[in-house]
This record gives structure tokens, sequence and C-alpha cells, in this order.
């Protein structure tokens, strides 16, 4: 399940960017005897803005090939802003980026210009090219960027995590959907995200069919979750299976017994599904509680777990073990009564356990002289 969208809002920081001095472009310095500082004088001279953004727009066509491009680029981007010239703001702040591909104030300020324009799609675009610029800048941030700047790019690079993860998560296919998860990881270890991908890869690894994956998956999940019970169970059987370490299952069944007590309806569930999901997880736990506290001779819990799953086991197998067994508790906990009702059922049910059952009820009724 996708948690709800964390995207910062498109101008968030963008407001306040500046448009003049700007870390990532700093002023060099002209010769005013030579033909580019002679033009740079005739540019800082001209308060007219028209004007001033003609004489810049020489610079290029003259000067192509001068370290100082970036610099007029980043101003061309602020005074075409400031025009509303937003077309030519974002292509003079293209330009910025191809001069130097880790100058975040251009990024940034075309990401506002775009929001300025309204046109999402763009905004999007821009927004996506801050976030992949500031992955760049940030590892090394320019100690004069501007927290504007820096804001910025945080909020970009946290709007680029989310979309490569919803991308990752919402994938149809279970196969891209695992392979776009643990490049999401790879790139992004730190990520906010990394409970709901561990949720996500258990759930996946499930509906491929692949247990083995699963279950890692699941023991990730419970280790530090106590809201899956579907986790818990799983693990808990496969402990169950193997007769390993039964008060893990104990533990683990209970949780889950608990979870499933309180919690509500997921979205997106029809009640009729839930009810029978939650009915088929408390008869898992209750028949593990059940066995694992039978084998430990612990006779009250085992009768009371039993007794819990009994109404809904369905399985012929399953119903006549939980029967015998409620039959043998039940004659220790001196329920004479209740231990006859158990096994007279249990010899009802054909399989392996139905002679042991009538065996041992002809002893009970033999011992208490019952006819």
């Amino acid at each position: 399940m996708i948690p709800a969208s964390r995207f910062p809002a498109v101008l968030l920081a963008l407001s306040v960017v500046p448009l003049l001095g700007w870390a990532g472009s700093k002023k060099p310095s002209f010769d005013p005897n030579t033909p580019e500082g002679r033009l740079w004088q005739k540019v800082q001279s001209e308060s007219d803005l028209s004007k001033r953004l003609a004489l810049l727009e020489l610079y290029p066509e003259l000067f192509p090939s001068s370290p100082s491009l970036e610099y007029v680029w980043s101003e061309l981007q602020a005074r075409y802003h400031q025009a509303g010239n937003f077309n030519k703001a974002l292509a003079a702040g293209a330009n910025v980026l191809i001069s130097n591909s880790s100058n975040l104030e251009a990024a940034c300020l075309n990401w506002r210009i775009a929001a300025d324009m309204k046109d999402p799609a763009l905004t999007a675009i821009w927004m996506a090219q801050a976030g992949n610029v500031a992955e760049r800048a940030l590892k090394t941030p320019d100690p004069d960027l501007s927290k504007a700047t820096l804001e910025c790019g945080a909020s970009a690079r946290q709007a680029n995590e989310f979309e490569a993860y919803k991308a990752a998560v919402t994938a149809k296919n279970p196969a891209d959907r695992i392979k776009l998860l643990e490049e999401f990881l790879k790139n992004h270890p730190q990520t906010q995200h990394a409970g709901d991908i561990e949720i996500t890869l258990f759930l996946t690894y499930r509906e491929q069919g692949d247990s083995v994956k699963a279950l890692a998956a699941a023991e990730k999940v419970v280790a530090h979750n106590d809201t899956r019970e579907d986790a818990m169970l799983m693990v808990a059987e496969a402990y169950f299976k193997s007769g390993k370490d039964p008060n893990r299952v104990l533990s683990l069944s209970k949780k889950a017994i608990d979870r499933l007590n309180t919690a509500e309806k997921p979205d997106g569930v029809s009640a009729g599904d839930w009810a029978r999901f939650k009915t088929a997880e408390l008869t898992q736990a209750n028949f593990m509680i059940g066995s694992v506290s039978f084998q430990t001779e612990k006779w009250d819990a085992a009768d009371q777990a039993f007794r819990a799953a009994l109404p809904t086991l369905t399985d012929p197998r399953f119903r006549a073990e939980a029967l015998s067994s409620l039959g043998w508790a039940n004659y220790k906990l001196k329920n004479v009564s209740d231990s006859i009702k158990f096994y007279m059922e249990c010899t009802s049910i054909p399989g392996p356990l139905q002679q042991t059952a009538a065996k041992t009820l002809n002893s009970i009724t033999a011992e208490y002289r019952i006819k």
C-alpha cells in the first residue's frame, strides 16, 4: 500500500531564490581593455532592462568559448524571468546547466519559472531536473549557497525519490516491482520508505509464490513491525513446522491474535473478505498455540487455544488433531465429560487418529465406569 504523497509544494523555497549574485555562477573578472571586458562594462552601465538584455544576448554570440558564459547565462536567466519572458528564461537556465551541470540555483530557478508558467508537465520536468542536479551539488555543497537554494534542492531530491518509489511500488508485474524496489534501495539507502518497501517485498514474493524469499522478507518485517499479522504468522508457521523455537511460535502467534482483534478493516477490502481473512488467521494462530502448549503439557493453555480454533477448523486432519488434543488435555484437567465429548467427535472423523481416539475413549469410560 502506498502512503499518502509527501511531495513538497511546487513553490517551496522557490519564491525567495535570489535573482542575482548566484553562488554557482560567481561573477568573473573582466579586463576592461579587452572586447569582452568593454562589452561587460556596457552591460553593467545600462539601466534599461530591455537594452541590458539586448547587450547580454550579444555575449554568447561574440564570445562562445568564454569561461564566463555560465555567469552570463545566469544573468540572462534571471533577467528574462524578471521581464516575464519565461520561455527565454528557461532556455537560458538550460544553457547555464550545459556550462555547469551542478548549478543548483539555475535548476531551481527554472523549476520556479516553470511553476510561474502554470504548466504542470513542464514543472514536473524541472522539478525532476532540480532533483538530479541536487544529487550532485549537495554531495559537497558550496558554502555560499543560500538557504532557499539548499531547501529547494532538498525538496527536489525528496520529490524525485518519491517518484522513483511510487514507480517501483506500483509496477504491475511482480518481477518488475521487485527489481525496481531493489534498485531504489540501492540508490536511496537512507530512504524514509524502507519500512514500506520491506512490506511490499514480502507481499510481492508471496504473490509470486516464492516461499523462501517471502519468509526471509517476513523475518525482516517482524523484526521491527508489529502491524503485519500476516508476516508474523508466516514466520510463526515456519518455526512451527520445523519444530524450532516454540517460544517464538507462541510469541508471534499471540501478537498476531492481539493485532487481529483490534485491527480495523483496510481500505479497499470488502467486509466479507476481511472477515474471512481474520477467521483464517485467528484459526491458524490458535491452532499453533494449542499445539505448542500441548507438547509442553500446558493443558489449560492448550485447552483454551484449541477451543478457540475448533469452530472454524474445517480441514478434517487438523480438526481431528485438535479434538484429540482437547480430549487428552481435558482428561488431564479432570474435565471428564468434555474429554469424552471431544474424543467421541474425533472417532467420527476418518483418519489416523480415529482408532486411537476410540481406544482412549474406551479407557477413560472404563476408568470412570461410564457406560
